[in-house]
């Protein structure tokens, strides 16, 4: 292996991490990870470098560099997409949550409502049955006293025409009382108009 090639990966590989050394450290501080752009910047460089010295060894760095870079970026995608997708998957199940609860509330209103109207149902049919049961015991009694002051009514007919009746027999006879007393008393006339003869 020539010093020509030794030298500059050297000098390139220094100049590297003494470049990254205040990128790196901005990069820890904000609590991220190795930044992409400085990671394909290094491969770049490296990959320039090795096509102006003809180190293979630096070639082949700078082609694992990018393809790890490459890698980590998919990787990174994914990973973007991974937590796009946890967060879409997030949201939909509190979209779920809350309609559930916004179904069950309005389920729970319409059983509760439902509940009211066959209470109220119970309580009219109930009153209605007392109306009806009330109702009834009234005609019964109307019923009954119409019975009885028809029995009173018809009850008072027959006594009136047994009292008619009765009246009639009395004038019947007393007009033969009468047609009696005129026979006897023009009978005694008629015997003292004899006696009265008999006597002259």
């Amino acid at each position: 292996m020539s010093l020509f090639k030794v030298i500059p990966r050297v000098v390139v590989g220094t100049y590297v991490k003494v470049a990254r050394i205040p990128i790196d450290t901005a990069i820890k501080l904000t609590g991220r990870d190795r930044s992409l752009a400085v990671d394909a910047a290094e491969a770049a460089v490296k990959a320039k470098a090795a096509s102006v010295t003809g180190d293979e060894q630096l070639e082949a760095e700078a082609r694992s560099k990018s393809v790890a870079t490459d890698e980590r970026r998919k990787a990174e995608v994914l990973r973007e997409a991974a937590t796009e997708a946890t967060a879409k998957a997030e949201k939909d199940a509190k979209q779920d949550a809350a309609r559930v609860r916004r179904e069950k509330q309005a389920a729970d209103e319409r059983v509760a409502e439902r509940k009211r109207k066959a209470a109220e149902k119970r309580k009219k049919d109930k009153a209605a049955a007392a109306k009806a049961e009330q109702d009834r015991k009234a005609a019964a009694a109307k019923a009954e006293a119409d019975r009885k002051d028809a029995l009173e009514q018809k009850e008072k007919r027959e006594r009136l025409e047994q009292l008619d009746r009765e009246a009639k027999a009395l004038a019947v006879k007393e007009e033969a009382l009468t047609a009696a007393d005129e026979a006897q008393r023009l009978k005694d006339a008629a015997a003292a108009a004899k006696a009265s003869r008999k006597a002259t």
